[in-house]
This record gives C-alpha cells, sequence and structure tokens, in this order.
C-alpha cells in the first residue's frame, strides 16, 4: 500500500468515527426530545397540568433544531456512502438504518406539534370570536389524526389528543349554536283568546358570516337550518295559511311578529293576504340575511328556502289554495283574479329572490290544473253532500204528486229550465196521460234535496267545459250508486224495526227511480256527445232494493200476526173457558196490529200500494183461519156461534182497513177486498157455512155451480157438515149430493 492510500485510509476511518460520534449525539439529542414532548403532551392533555407557553416555543425551537442536525448528518453520511464504498459495508449499513429511525420519530414529533399548534391556535382564534377560524383549525387537526402513521398506530399520546380534539370541536359547536339562538330568538305567547308568534333578529355584524362559516365547517349547518326552518313554517308561515284573522307585524326591522285569534275551527284566508303576509316574513329574513353566504357562493337565503320551500308550499297549496276554489262555475272568473294572479306573481318573487329553485312548479301546477282540480273538489262536494243526506234521519217527510214531482217546496225553489225541460220532453212526443206518472206519497225530505242536488249539478254541468261536464256527469251517477249502498246500511234498524220507515224508504227508491227513468233525455241534448247520458240502468237495483225493504217488512209483521194466531190454539174448542178468551185475544191483536199499520202506511204510501200491502197481510190472516177452520173435526153450536162471531168481528173491522186518507171520493170496499185479498170471499163464505143451515148449504152448493162451491172444494164442505152436524138421514142426504 502507497503512502497515499495509507492517507486517504486514514481520513476516511477519521470521518466516519466522527460520523458515528454524531450519530451517538443525535440519538441522546432525539431521546430526550421524545421525553420532552411527551411530558409535555401528557401534562396538557393528560394529566391537564398547568404549562406555559414558553416550554412549548421552547419545544418548537428544539425540535427545528435537531432536525437540522438531522438533516446536516444525513448528508454527511450518503457523502461517506459515496466516497468510502470500500470501506464497510455493515458499519454504513447499520448508521443509515439509525438515521432512518431518528426519521421516523421526527415525523412523529413534527406530527405532534403541528396538532399542539393548531388546537392553541383554535382555542385562540375562539376567544376572539372567530369561529370560522377556529373550526378550520380544528379542521386540520382532524385531516392530522386522520392520517395514519404506518407502524405507529398505537401511540398512546396520539389518543389522548383526538379526544381533546373532540372536546374542543364539541365545546365549539355549543358555543357556535348558543351564539346563534341569541342572535336568532323565538318566543311565544297564548291565551284564551289569540296566540302571539315572535322572531327577533339581532344584528350581529361580521358575527354572524363567523357562526355561519364555522357551522358548515363543522357540519351542523344543515341540521340549524333545518331546526329553524321548522319552527318558521310552524310559528309563522302555518299561521299566516290556515288563519284568516293572522296579522303580521314587521315592526321594529328586526322583528317579525304573527298574531292570531285561537279559533276551533279557523278560516283560511283569501290567497291574497295569505301571499302578502307571507312576502312580509320572507323579505324581513331576506334583509338580515342578505350579505351572507357560504362557502361555495350560495346565497344563505337559497339554503333556507332548501328547507323551508317543499313545506311551505305544500301548505299554501293544501290549506289555503285549495279549500279558495269556489264550489260554483260562475265564481271561477272572481276565483282566477284573486287567486291565478297572484299565485304567479309569488312564485316569480320567490325565484327571483332564489327562495325556491327555478323548477319548483308546485304553484305552477297547481294553476295550470285549476280547471282539473275545480272539478274534482267540486265531484268530491257533490258526494259528501248526498252522503251526508243519504244518513240523515228519515222522520223528516214530504209529499210529492204528478203536480209537484220534486215535492212542493222544491218545485217552488226549482229554476225554470228544469220545468222548461220537462215541457220539452212532454211536447217532443205525444204519450198517455198516465205515462210516467208519480203516484202522491210521502219521501224522505233527505231524498227529495239528493234528487233537487242531481238536477243542480246536472244543469251546472250542462254550462261547463267539456271535461268538466262529463266528471260532474259521472258524478251524479256515482251519487245513485252510493245512494243503493250507503242508505240501507245506514238505516238498516230503523228499517227492520218501523213499518213508517220501510214504506218512506220504499217510496224514496221509487220516486229516485221515477226521476231517473227521464232525467238522462232531459239533459241529453246539452251533455257532451261522447256521454252516453242516461241512468236507466240503475232503475232496476233501485227498485229492486226498495220491494225487497218492503217485502222483508212484509214477511216480519206477517210472523208477528202468526205468533199471535198461535194462541188460538187451532180454533179448537173455543167456546170455553180459557180458549174463548185466548182466541178473541189473537184476533183482536191481530186486528190491533193491522189497524197501527193502516195508521202508519195510509199517508205515507201510494193508494194502491198501501191496500196491496194491508190487503196481502189481511189475506195471510184469512188463510191461516180458513184452514184452521176447515181442518176441524167437531164443532159445537157454541163454538160455531164463538168462531162465526170473531170472524164477523175481522169481516167487520176489513172494510175500513180498505180505506185510505188519499181517496178521491167513496170507495167501494167490497170491491177493494175482493181485489187485493184473494181469499176473501172463501173466509165469507165459512161465515155463513157456520152459520147456516143444511138447507142453506145445500142450496149454495147448488150442485157445485154455487158460490160456496167456487170458494171451497167438495171434500172441505163435507168436512164442515161432519164437523157441524150430528149424523142424520138429512146429513146424509146432503153429503151424497156434494161431490
Amino acid at each position: 500500500m502507497s503512502f497515499v492510500s495509507q492517507v486517504l485510509s486514514c481520513a476516511g476511518q477519521l470521518e466516519a468515527k466522527e460520523i458515528q460520534g454524531k450519530m451517538e449525539v443525535l440519538s441522546k439529542k432525539m431521546e430526550d426530545l421524545k421525553l420532552e414532548v411527551y411530558e409535555v403532551t401528557k401534562g396538557k392533555y393528560v394529566d391537564f397540568f398547568p404549562q406555559r407557553l414558553q416550554t412549548t416555543l421552547s419545544l418548537k425551537e428544539n425540535v427545528d433544531k435537531v432536525t437540522e442536525d438531522l438533516h446536516e448528518a444525513k448528508e454527511k453520511i450518503e457523502n461517506e456512502v459515496k466516497n468510502q464504498l470500500t470501506l464497510s459495508k455493515d458499519v454504513l449499513t447499520t448508521l443509515k438504518g439509525d438515521l432512518e429511525n431518528h426519521r421516523c420519530v421526527l415525523v412523529i414529533l413534527e406530527r405532534l406539534v403541528q396538532i399542539q399548534d393548531n388546537l392553541e391556535s383554535s382555542a385562540s382564534a375562539n376567544k376572539r370570536q372567530s369561529y370560522s377560524e377556529a373550526a378550520s383549525f380544528l379542521l386540520k387537526v382532524d385531516q392530522l389524526l386522520g392520517t395514519p402513521l404506518e407502524g405507529y398506530e398505537g401511540i398512546q399520546i396520539l389518543q389522548a389528543l383526538q379526544t381533546e380534539s373532540c372536546v374542543q370541536k364539541e365545546k365549539l359547536i355549543y358555543e357556535v349554536t348558543e351564539k346563534w339562538k341569541s342572535l336568532v330568538t323565538w318566543n311565544s305567547s297564548d291565551d284564551k283568546s289569540r296566540q302571539v308568534f315572535q322572531l327577533e333578529l339581532t344584528s350581529g355584524g361580521s358575527v354572524l358570516s363567523e357562526l355561519i362559516g364555522a357551522m358548515e365547517t363543522l357540519g351542523v349547518l344543515e341540521s340549524t337550518l333545518k331546526t329553524f326552518g321548522n319552527r318558521l313554517n310552524s310559528y309563522l308561515f302555518k299561521p299566516c295559511i290556515v288563519n284568516s284573522t293572522a296579522v303580521v307585524k314587521n315592526s321594529p326591522p328586526n322583528i317579525v311578529m304573527v298574531t292570531v285569534n285561537n279559533e276551533k275551527n279557523p278560516v283560511p284566508p283569501s290567497p291574497k293576504q295569505m301571499y302578502m303576509n307571507i312576502m312580509t316574513i320572507i323579505q324581513a329574513l331576506d334583509k338580515y340575511f342578505m350579505d351572507l353566504t357560504v362557502q361555495d357562493g350560495t346565497n344563505f337565503l337559497s339554503c333556507l328556502g332548501k328547507n323551508v320551500s317543499r313545506e311551505l308550499l305544500d301548505l299554501i297549496v293544501k290549506e289555503c289554495l285549495t279549500p279558495a276554489i269556489p264550489h260554483n262555475n260562475k265564481d271561477m272568473s272572481a276565483f282566477e283574479a284573486d287567486c291565478v294572479e297572484p299565485t304567479k306573481c309569488f312564485q316569480e318573487t320567490l325565484v327571483n329572490m332564489k327562495f325556491i329553485p327555478g323548477d319548483d312548479n308546485a304553484l305552477e301546477d297547481f294553476v295550470k290544473n285549476i280547471d282539473v282540480l275545480f272539478v274534482n273538489k267540486k265531484s268530491q262536494d257533490i258526494l259528501v253532500r248526498a252522503r251526508e243526506l243519504m244518513k240523515s234521519e228519515l222522520h223528516n217527510t214530504v209529499r210529492v204528486s204528478d203536480e209537484h214531482p220534486l215535492g212542493e217546496m222544491a218545485d217552488k225553489e226549482a229554476p225554470s229550465g228544469k220545468k222548461s225541460r220537462k215541457v220539452e220532453l212532454a211536447s217532443s212526443c205525444q204519450l198517455s196521460t198516465d205515462t210516467l206518472k208519480l203516484p202522491a206519497c210521502q219521501i224522505s225530505v233527505c231524498t227529495q234535496q239528493l234528487m233537487m242536488l242531481a238536477y243542480e249539478t246536472l244543469e251546472e254541468a250542462t254550462q261547463s267545459s267539456q271535461e268538466c261536464a262529463v266528471q260532474l256527469f259521472f258524478a251524479v251517477r256515482n251519487m245513485f250508486e252510493l245512494f243503493c249502498s250507503v242508505y240501507p246500511t245506514a238505516h238498516q234498524k230503523a228499517l227492520a224495526l218501523f213499518p213508517q220507515m220501510t214504506a218512506v224508504f220504499n217510496n224514496d227508491c221509487m220516486y229516485v227511480a221515477h226521476h231517473l227513468a227521464t232525467i238522462g233525455h232531459q239533459f241529453n241534448k246539452s251533455l257532451p256527445q261522447d256521454v252516453q247520458a242516461t241512468f236507466v240502468d240503475l232503475i232496476p237495483k233501485i227498485r229492486r232494493l226498495g220491494t225487497d225493504t218492503m217485502l222483508k217488512q212484509l214477511n216480519s209483521q206477517k210472523d208477528i200476526m202468526m205468533e199471535y194466531l198461535k194462541a188460538a190454539k187451532g180454533f179448537v174448542s173455543v167456546s170455553e173457558g180459557s180458549n174463548s178468551a185466548s182466541t178473541e185475544k189473537a184476533v183482536k191483536q191481530v186486528l190491533h196490529q193491522l189497524g197501527h199499520l193502516q195508521k202508519v202506511w195510509q199517508e205515507i204510501l201510494p193508494v194502491s200500494q198501501y191496500r196491496r200491502s194491508i190487503g196481502t197481510l189481511l189475506n195471510n190472516v184469512v188463510v191461516e183461519i180458513c184452514d184452521r177452520v176447515v181442518r176441524l173435526e167437531d164443532i159445537s153450536a157454541s163454538d160455531a156461534t164463538q168462531m162465526a162471531s170473531l170472524m164477523s168481528l175481522i169481516q167487520k173491522r176489513a172494510g175500513p182497513l180498505m180505506k185510505s186518507a188519499s181517496d178521491d171520493g167513496d170507495v167501494n170496499v167490497t170491491i177493494e177486498l175482493q181485489r187485493n185479498v184473494p181469499k176473501w170471499l172463501r173466509f165469507t163464505e165459512i161465515i155463513t157455512l157456520l152459520n147456516a143451515s143444511l138447507l142453506e148449504i145445500n142450496d149454495r152448493w147448488a150442485d157445485g155451480k154455487g158460490p160456496l162451491a167456487n170458494e171451497l172444494t167438495a171434500s172441505e164442505v163435507k168436512q164442515m157438515i161432519r164437523a157441524l152436524f150430528q149424523n142424520t138421514d138429512r146429513r146424509s142426504a146432503i153429503l151424497a149430493k156434494i161431490r
């Protein structure tokens, strides 16, 4: 080895030893620095010992100095590696590994120092009420803590800093929220007569902007706006929309006050008044939040509108505009002036203020569909009104006849158009004078009003647009279909228990069916051509509804009378003691029941139907008595006398039952009895037979050609003769002639 080589080698060894010495010193400083950082951080965020600001600054300077020494050592090592590649690789590799370890420790120390700086800066900004700046520092802390350090995930001091960051964040959120509440104050009062809702907006200068920026950075702006928007809708907007007594005041300018009267069923205001009140509130908000924006440059009022506008517009449409839709077509022009134009102006103003987005078409859609909404509401009101009428009491009745087809009061109130239509219909085709004649009877007032509602609706349909006319026509059809379901269900108990209600309901059904037969033809020419204006398909269903109900009542009354007649015990030995009393009682109970039905039916039912109904029940009684009598095997003279007396009582009372209060002139009750009581002549013949002698019976039989032969068979007559008369030659002779 040459001298030069020896010198260079020695120089290299000396340089390496110098670097190694520096690394040992640097390592010691690093350990001291780690301990110092740990103790300072632990003391402040774990043990909560008071620290001086000077300690933190000194710590930062030490970290910076060690960082410089570390960079200097790194450069020397790299130069040494390049210049002394021939030297021992193990030594230099060890030095480089130590350097890398020290660098990682330094990264952690720098991270801790950065977190510490941001936490202190946030606390300082918070004290200065620079809430937005404080939130930004905390956001940086979250980012630093959220960035993982490979190989150092479980460092306890970082967990302590994480806890401290969360504490400062929650503290800042609380302070920001409380500050917001102090600037935006809600008050309300309620007494027996009125309610007062007040929003006070205190001027906060730049603090308000700081609050909004901080809330957005901290992620609580959306929830704050939602809470504020809900109160805005509930306390200010809704009272102005649903209550016509609402009064809005914006004096002084930073206070918005809404006062409403306490009412059980408040009435919505007119759309124009409602829009004025709403705009007063929104303009006050616009003035207060005028220059405020969020981080993306969006106006703060627009952010508020996104949380409020959907519910606000829905409230306006459902609670104010929809109820304001008129019930009659003639009021539509006034409604358009008071509602349609103000609605368009209101929406345009809100869009210009950016309170609602330009593509929000809730109010515009309402204005466009005003005709559809009108006819929908009209149809709904018709059906609701019809249902209320169908569920009202039946005992209030009115008399109708051919001269007063809608009832006396209804005909006086009916428009002239209805009468003229009937005249036109009659004059267009010459028919019999009795065709479609309405018999005099009594119907319920609610059914009369129901039919008046149908005529009025169809009359309005003829003056409406084509779409409206079609829907109104079908609303009337639906009304009568509803009649078939609601009417019998709502009055089910009354129809089953009270014969009077059954008769009224029967008349109601016939009355409705009578008008449905012609009402379609009366309006057919004035309705759109594509509408098949007819109701005749509903007539059989409605008539059957009335007749079925009446038949059920007749069967019920029949069962009652048959139950009474059971007490007669088959009319056996009717002249003996208790049998006589029970038989007489049974017959009188039947007559009393028939008399009761006469009282409740004769003024309600049409005359012909009344006689058929009473005649049917009387016929059932007659048939039962006749069948019992002709089957008796032994009838004593006293029994025959008693039986004839009771049957004569029925015969005597039956005549007046055929009379009705609506009869014109005298009525031949004999003819009416024979017409409406099919077995009446059989009944009278049995009475005659009970009082007759054998010779009289023979004369009435007249070789099978007499009146007795027309009503009783030969076997029945023989049975009666055997029961009434003793076995004698004369009886045998008479029996031989009857065949």
